[in-house]
């Protein structure tokens, strides 16, 4: 069983994690590669990655080994991957690119800010949780609406009485967002 999870461990240092913790480093907010398909470049990106930082991994203790200490070996590679990955993970939450360790520990919560706005961290996290996570679903329900204002254009009308009692529904949830948004604006002022 053990062999298996040294397998399986060595895979994801070799294949995954090292350049998937790169990539959340260096853009650290959600949605920034694509809108729609954005853990699947991340993933992508980051296997890739993992494969060029374990070759640049390999050549550089290569380099450094002589003719009677060679450092290609398994333990300096584990080492060297785990210390640039904990480096990428460290930076990358820096940046706030892992803004779920709030749920770790508030103080470990980050948002990615853009350039002059200030990081939100730990007293402010519940505030700030429900605030993102009201303005998330108003988009989604507004995106839902489009959706349905299309379908309920082509369907028989059976189906366009029920496209538009979701609508309905959509909108009346929309506005009790609205009401709980401006509520805790006024409690941020």
């Amino acid at each position: 069983m053990s062999g298996i999870l040294q397998v399986v461990a060595g895979l994801l240092m070799v294949f995954f994690l090292p350049g998937f913790t790169l990539i959340n480093m260096m853009f650290p907010r959600r949605g920034e590669l694509d809108p729609e398909y954005d853990l699947v470049y991340r993933i992508t990106l980051g296997m890739g990655t993992s494969v060029v930082i374990a070759i640049f991994v390999g050549f550089s203790l290569n380099a450094i080994s002589t003719e009677e200490h060679g450092y290609v070996t398994s333990g300096p590679l584990w080492i060297l991957l785990l210390l640039l990955t904990g480096v990428f993970l460290v930076l990358g939450w820096f940046r706030g690119a892992y803004p779920r360790a709030g749920f770790v520990h508030p103080s470990l919560y980050r948002v990615p800010g853009r350039r002059g706005e200030p990081r939100t961290v730990g007293s402010d996290f519940a505030r700030k949780r429900r605030l993102e996570g009201l303005v998330i679903e108003r988009e989604r329900l507004l995106k839902d609406i489009e959706k349905y204002a299309e379908r309920s254009a082509t369907s028989n009308p059976q189906r366009k009485l029920y496209y538009r009692k979701m609508a309905n529904s959509a909108k009346d949830r929309i506005a009790q967002i609205s009401d709980e948004l401006k509520n805790l604006g006024k409690e941020v002022k």
